[in-house]
């Protein structure tokens, strides 16, 4: 008799963590539907650039830099780098070149070339196609890359890109002792 009372407090104590558990995802819930109420003038952009009217992201918020891909700059080239190292760079270095010559090719220079791999002629044009339509040995990005993501990273790969990958730069986030 006794163990069917503990089990009894057991399960109340359990509802009512249960309940005080719930309570944020309805004011989370209800926020969002708030949300969804507002005029829908933020269509056509990025999650980075709404988080950055709300206002979300900071100079100390490591993990929505990393989200947002605005590690090593907001906007522009700077930002461009980051897409590029977070999507381009595993097949497009220089040592993938090293195991497999007819691994995807390097970038390093990509608008001072003539013709792309596939013929085409290099422009921002061209060069956004490949990209968003991909090709029999690349992935399409097109559903993982916004307008904004394109246009920082036409901006690193036609003005920055790329470091020498033997002489990496240093982390300018390093303060040594």
């Amino acid at each position: 008799m006794n163990s069917w009372k503990h089990f009894g407090l057991l399960l109340i104590l359990l509802a009512s963590l249960i309940a005080v558990l719930s309570e944020p995802s309805r004011h989370a819930l209800a926020q969002e539907s708030q949300q969804d109420s507002k005029p829908a003038k933020q269509e056509g952009k990025s999650a980075a650039e709404k988080s950055q009217d709300a206002g979300q992201i900071d100079d100390y918020q490591r993990s929505a830099q990393i989200l947002y891909m605005q590690r090593m700059g907001k906007t522009g080239a700077d930002r461009g780098q980051e897409i590029y190292y977070t999507k381009c760079w595993i097949c497009h270095n220089d040592y993938t070149r090293k195991v497999d010559p007819k691994a995807a090719p390097t970038l390093k220079g990509l608008y001072t070339r003539n013709k792309l791999m596939s013929g085409d002629p290099v422009n921002d044009e061209t060069v956004t196609k490949q990209i968003k339509e991909g090709s029999a040995g690349m992935p399409s990005y097109k559903a993982v890359l916004s307008d904004k993501d394109m246009a920082d990273l036409l901006a690193y790969l036609r003005e920055k890109c790329c470091w020498d990958e033997m002489n990496p730069a240093a982390n300018s986030r390093y303060r040594g002792q």
